[in-house]
């Protein structure tokens, strides 16, 4: 058996009864190798001219002009393919047309191997033509998308350098501009959709700060600058990558602006809870919402937080003007005044509650730690007499207790 293909010249082997290349079987490239030592039936044999003739047909072995035609459309074919590869799914493919015609040439009908590659030539050719336009449809109508939506790519010379391969049958040209156009497109679109994203998170917190008034500074600038250059009338990737860092940062400041003014109220809201006891029914709501902001603030839940400290000062609100309607009411009895072996005392008593009440908590859970965390500061606050410090403390742990569930 042959140690390689006669068609296409890979290493095939002893076993196989196909060429795994191009399917050519191994028992034609055996009877090829035979003919080219034994005379056929019809060639003259032994004879005062026999010899002599298979001496000539040895020392001639060149192939006849549609052996060499058939090729030279074969390599063409394979190299027009090699091109073609890149478009991916759908590229044309006339792989098995080349393994029939090399059959076909092998069994001795070089004619009708021709005919074969012919064909192949032309189907190539119409499914390239096809394949390319209605990619190119395709293209355009995804550019004329982003341009309904306010973005003008900069692809248009491209797009005309794609046009006039096609026009001018330059399939392989037009194969390779095309594969070109649609990797700078779809990547343009992937980091579109990323900036619309980025955009729509600085719009919404914007929006929810402006609500609560938060100062912005030059914020709201930022982002109109950002808009206007987005509507440029040539945008290249370097310009859309370059306002895709600006709106990165825009969206980092608004981070770093909005917890420090919600910080700063939730503060102040906790200072006004504070003059309501602890076992005031009205004010438990309004407490609830405080640990809530508290806690998205944290975590940074933007979003939240604003939503959390909007209902807060709704709460706060209703609760001061129920405090006002009520006015009239007779004064509550004044609490007589604790020396500081007093506070220190009532401070212990509470913290050591407070950390029984923390011990029934999950111990894994988030809300023990951040209570364990609490629950050192007052402790250190005690030990530094610092009592006032102390006391809030352990009343605003209290009140995240209050609306945690024991294990």
């Amino acid at each position: 058996m042959p140690s390689s293909c006669p068609i296409c010249e890979q290493p095939i082997a002893q076993t196989a009864a196909h060429c795994s290349v191009c399917g050519f079987p191994t028992g034609l490239a055996i009877e090829g190798l035979r003919s080219l030592d034994l005379p056929s039936a019809e060639e003259p044999s032994a004879g005062p001219n026999g010899g002599a003739a298979v001496a000539a047909l040895a020392a001639d072995p060149r192939p006849s002009p549609e052996a060499e035609l058939n090729a030279t459309i074969s390599r063409s074919l394979r190299e027009k393919m090699e091109v073609l590869r890149d478009l991916g799914r759908g590229a044309p493919d006339v792989t098995n047309e080349l393994c029939e015609a090399a059959l076909s040439e092998a069994e001795g009908r070089v004619a009708q191997a021709l005919d074969i590659l012919r064909s192949a030539q032309q189907r190539l050719e119409t499914q390239t033509d096809e394949v390319v336009a209605r990619r190119v449809t395709a293209l355009e109508e995804r550019r004329l998308a982003l341009q309904k939506a306010g973005v003008r790519f900069a692809i248009g010379g491209d797009l005309d350098h794609l046009r006039e391969a096609v026009e001018g049958g330059e399939r392989e040209e037009a194969a390779v501009r095309l594969v070109e156009a649609e990797r700078r497109l779809g990547q343009f679109e992937s980091d579109w959709k990323g900036l619309q994203g980025l955009l729509a998170q600085i719009e919404g917190l914007r929006s929810e700060a402006a609500e609560l008034g938060i100062p912005l500074g030059e914020i709201s600038g930022e982002l109109e600058t950002i808009r206007e250059k987005l509507g440029a009338p040539d945008l290249s990737e370097e310009v859309l990558d370059t306002l895709a860092q600006d709106a990165a940062q825009t969206l980092m400041l608004l981070h770093e602006a909005i917890p420090t003014s919600l910080e700063s109220e939730l503060a102040a809201h906790e200072k006004r809870l504070d003059q309501f006891p602890e076992d005031h029914a009205p004010s438990a709501a309004a407490r609830r919402l405080h640990v809530e902001a508290t806690r998205h603030l944290k975590k940074g839940r933007l979003s939240e937080a604003v939503q959390s400290v909007r209902e807060l000062r709704r709460q706060l609100e209703e609760l001061e003007k129920e405090a006002a309607e009520s006015a009239g009411a007779p004064a509550a009895v004044t609490a007589p005044v604790e020396t500081e072996e007093q506070t220190l005392e009532r401070l212990l008593r509470k913290a050591r509650s407070l950390a029984a009440r923390v011990r029934t908590l999950p111990p894994d859970s988030e809300s023990a730690r951040e209570a364990a965390i609490q629950i050192r500061e007052a402790t250190e606050h005690l030990r530094a007499r610092e009592l006032a410090e102390a006391d809030l403390t352990l009343s605003r742990l209290m009140r995240v207790l209050a609306y945690e569930e024991p294990r």
